[in-house]
């Protein structure tokens, strides 16, 4: 490669005295029942998803959606291979002391792989040449219709393997829509952004 090819660009020193201030975090744009629906996607193409060990312990799992201020986690092996999605449902509240007793093991004994959602068995996906064409008020549709507030976006590599691609959630929409986030059952949350659709 010649080393002319490329020429430096124009640096300067920050001035001591002159304040540096951290960027302020982007705001998701506002959004309506028609607009696209990958503006609403959280895109794994361009967004590194947080994720978890099955074998890490209930606690951690707590920690980390808290630290990084989302609701769920994906659960991956060592070679980056999606396993399943664990919610902050798996792991508070009465859902992981039904397990435990089932179990027959103390709630604390509990891991993520006991609680997650397995990708097999029940975790429902959309494909991204589907969800490229569609708009949000689709996107709420399908997740009142599954009833959930998730649902994973996949694509398909050369050997027709499943790329995890992006995620849809129900609190995500919400907060786009200008809608407040609420803790009230699924079905209530739904009723609220499914009322919006036809304003």
């Amino acid at each position: 490669m010649p080393e002319n090819r490329y020429k430096p660009l124009p640096w300067t020193k920050l001035k001591r005295g002159v304040p540096c201030y951290l960027p302020r975090a982007a705001g998701h744009a506002s959004v309506d029942a028609n607009s696209p629906a990958l503006e609403v996607m959280t895109d794994y193409r361009r967004q590194t998803p947080v994720t978890i060990a099955r074998s890490a312990s209930l606690d951690d799992a707590n920690r980390a959606m808290t630290l990084c201020r989302v609701q769920y986690l994906l659960v991956t092996d060592e070679q980056q291979q999606l396993l399943g999605i664990v919610t902050e449902a798996g792991t508070r509240g009465n859902q992981p002391l039904a397990i435990a007793h089932r179990m027959g093991v103390r709630p604390g004994e509990l891991v993520v792989g006991n609680v997650m959602i397995d990708k097999h068995d029940e975790a429902e996906v959309l494909h991204l040449r589907d969800v490229a064409h569609a708009r949000v008020g689709n996107i709420v549709t399908t997740l009142k219709e599954l009833g959930t507030p998730f649902c994973l976006v996949v694509d398909h590599d050369e050997e027709d393997h499943h790329v995890l691609c992006g995620v849809f959630s129900l609190a995500r929409i919400q907060r786009q829509m200008g809608l407040e986030a609420h803790t009230e059952e699924i079905a209530q949350t739904f009723s609220q952004v499914v009322s919006t659709l036809g304003r």
